[in-house]
């Protein structure tokens, strides 16, 4: 009882990590609508803007790859150091030129660096959250994500409109402010796993194992982020007024947030796959919605703020039912190969969910492309419930952490598996 009572913003390290990420996402969401805008600019057509949020993910992921050889050669602070410059300071240099190949160059850049500052970000926020309140830790972790988006995100293009695109693009360099927090966050994290037992390292399961285990909540994570990339790249093109764009931007990004943050405490409390469920479904309407609104050659329809209110509920709250999830299952001696596969999954549906929306507005409309994502939406829903029928592999070996057990153990009998 009194485990539910532990604070998660007073746990060592944690307050560290929330300022950390919030400087390195703001510049990352002021950039994300901002950069395909900028190659716009410069002559690129819609599937070019696709391609600088594409490229974007797909060096997120490479980075994200790599974070575990960084780690071990360089230690936590200092890679924590490097995720943060990569990220901050190519922004600059991408305000100089709106060349589709120098903004693709800078991007990939930027991309290196944004890989190495998720999955750290959520590793750490696995490490130090305090017993029984893993859920928590993760919604606040993803609150704070969340929260430069909900502001930058939907700002940019009014902020565009008032200054210009190299002045808004130069202030990316924002990550670099991140600088005097990896310190601390380094050396948190470093107190909580300096000492792994024999044990621990000998029930760590193969990448193959890890991502067998969590091959559910990972796919669903796919999905929905591939809706929600496609959003956030091409609001500024669909909405048409930049009134409008800041509008519908901030409904997404306002009720993704919050949803971060709630199901993060839910996921503490309730069974996965029922809240998985509603979420699908939700996201499903909210697509189609979106795809009636945008159909016709006029302003897009009073249903467009409903259909992105639906799906930045799903959005947000399957963010962290996801990753709650994939680290229950996965086992706490797994959480950074979770942590990779997880942002894996989260960046590579961000960056295809903008390709392929991008290349469907160019091949026939914006709402073809958001009705497809409905359809898949609904799919989903369907294999969760199919695969509540089948039983779920777990870790086969106990873990060392009594507190990180009896969570994964809690998780997996709450999950009906």
């Amino acid at each position: 009882m009194t485990r539910t009572k532990t604070s998660v913003i007073t746990a060592p390290g944690m307050r560290h990590l929330l300022l950390l990420v919030f400087f390195c996402l703001s510049g990352f969401a002021l950039l994300l609508p901002v950069s395909p805008q900028w190659a716009v600019h410069g002559g690129a057509d819609e599937f070019g803007a696709g391609l600088v949020t594409a490229t974007l993910m797909a060096t997120t992921v490479l980075a994200q790859l790599l974070v575990k050889t960084a780690l071990r050669r360089l230690g936590w602070p200092r890679t924590l150091a490097l995720g943060a410059l990569l990220l901050g300071l190519p922004a600059p240099v991408q305000a100089f030129s709106d060349s589709l190949w120098a903004i693709l160059l800078t991007t990939t850049l930027r991309g290196l660096g944004f890989g190495i500052i998720t999955v750290c970000g959520s590793t750490a926020a696995a490490i130090l959250a305090p017993p029984g309140r893993q859920g928590a830790a993760i919604g606040l972790y993803g609150l704070a994500l969340a929260l430069p988006q909900m502001v930058l995100t939907p700002a940019a293009p009014a902020l565009v409109a008032t200054l210009t695109l190299p002045v808004i693009i130069a202030c990316g360099a924002l990550p670099v402010l991140a600088l005097p927090f990896t310190r601390g966050l380094g050396r948190a994290v470093d107190a909580r796993t300096m000492t792994p037992s024999p044990e621990q390292a000998a029930a760590a399961a193969p990448t193959a194992t890890v991502l067998r285990r969590s091959l559910l909540p990972l796919a669903t994570l796919l999905s929905v982020t591939s809706a929600g990339g496609a959003v956030l790249t091409f609001t500024p093109q669909f909405a048409g007024r930049p009134a409008l764009a800041v509008t519908a931007l901030f409904l997404f990004t306002a009720t993704a947030a919050g949803a971060r943050w709630v199901c993060g405490v839910l996921a503490d409390r309730f069974a996965p796959r029922p809240l998985t469920c509603i979420l699908l479904i939700t996201a499903c309407a909210g697509l189609a919605l979106i795809a009636v609104s945008v159909r016709s050659d006029q302003h897009p329809l009073a249903g467009l703020p409903t259909g992105l209110v639906l799906l930045g509920a799903a959005y947000g709250g399957l963010q962290s039912i996801t990753l709650v999830q994939a680290l229950a299952d996965a086992g706490a001696e797994n959480r950074q190969t979770t942590s990779v596969a997880w942002n894996i999954g989260y960046d590579s549906g961000t960056g295809l969910g903008s390709l392929l929306l991008g290349l469907a507005a160019q091949v026939t409309t914006f709402s073809t492309g958001f009705t497809a994502l409905s359809a898949a939406m609904a799919l989903a829903a369907a294999v969760v419930v199919t695969a509540g029928n089948r039983p779920c592999n777990k870790p086969t070996a106990p873990t060392p952490d009594p507190a990180d057990s009896a969570d994964r153990d809690r998780h997996q009998s709450l999950s009906g598996q």
